[in-house]
């Protein structure tokens, strides 16, 4: 996150597969995104984090002065890559590409008229004269920066949703949660509620679901597995090593057109890849 010296930024992140719409009874397809509701959600939350610079305590004064005159804000994503299972839609395909394009235009654009509106209200940040804002884009702004995409690897967690716009790092896990009374450590398998439902959905049986999640857990990926897919499930349910670099790099070019600021992205390489391979990426 580009930052000056003494800077923050003040984060947030909208859960994407929220917005999710489920066909209506007889409709075809696998829904679509409630626009208007994700549009007042971008509205307020632009408003929260606004006051979330004024209420903070900051650390020195220095930052407090830096703060408050630059005042970067920075709403962002996560569960993207549940949003696409929920639509059918493979992350690494044009169709994925062109939704990301969409919605991050319209959260961008949503996050930075209603900045504008506050602008009006408050006042611009300190340095808006002289700035892009002022010099480019001819606008009044409150916050120097709307939108940032942060990795939200804890708050995905708590909100029970993928992280940030990567890819699923696995569709089971294997979680080791308390100890029993002997002191062994008790395991817990976990798996994407979405890819269970597609599975019940084409008639897989529950030992071979079984199958399916000890496969994914040792492995991380459906590649390889002893069970047979439908076609469809094994296009779409794809984990984060089996996006290839060039497609991971696609994901992040097609969001960052739509970002203030940094994007978060990993990108997967398989233990053969080259330093060659990461030079190209």
């Amino acid at each position: 996150q580009p930052l000056p010296d003494y800077g923050c930024c003040c984060l947030g992140s909208l859960n994407l597969a929220a917005f999710h719409v489920p066909p209506a009874a007889g409709e075809s397809g696998r829904g679509s995104i409630d626009l208007p509701r994700l549009g007042e959600t971008v509205r307020t939350c632009v408003r929260f984090l606004d006051d979330v610079v004024e209420a903070n305590n900051y650390p020195t004064k220095e930052i407090d002065a830096m703060c408050r005159a630059n005042r970067k804000i920075g709403l962002g994503v996560m569960g993207w890559a549940d949003l696409l299972f929920l639509l059918d839609i493979p992350y690494d395909s044009p169709e994925a590409l062109k939704l990301a394009d969409t919605v991050g235009a319209f959260i961008r654009q949503e996050a930075w008229d209603e900045d504008t509106r506050l602008a009006e209200e408050k006042g611009v940040f300190t340095y808006w004269k002289g700035s892009r804002w002022d010099l480019v884009e001819k606008r009044k702004m409150r916050n120097a920066h709307c939108v940032t995409i942060a990795p939200t690897g804890t708050i995905s967690i708590i909100a029970g949703c993928s992280g940030g716009i990567e890819p699923i790092f696995s569709l089971a896990f294997k979680r080791q949660v308390m100890k029993d009374s002997k002191g062994q450590a008790q395991i817990m398998y976990e798996i994407n509620p979405v890819f269970l439902a597609r599975l019940r959905e084409a008639g897989v049986s529950d030992a071979e679901i079984e199958r399916l999640v000890d496969h994914a857990c040792e492995k991380g990926t459906l590649e390889g597995c002893p069970v047979e897919l439908p076609a469809r499930i094994a296009r779409v349910f794809r984990s984060a090593r089996d996006i290839t670099p060039a497609w991971h790099v696609k994901m992040q070019a097609v969001w960052q057109q739509h970002t203030d600021a940094a994007v978060s992205k990993t990108i997967n390489f398989s233990p053969e890849a080259t330093p060659a391979d990461v030079e190209q990426a």
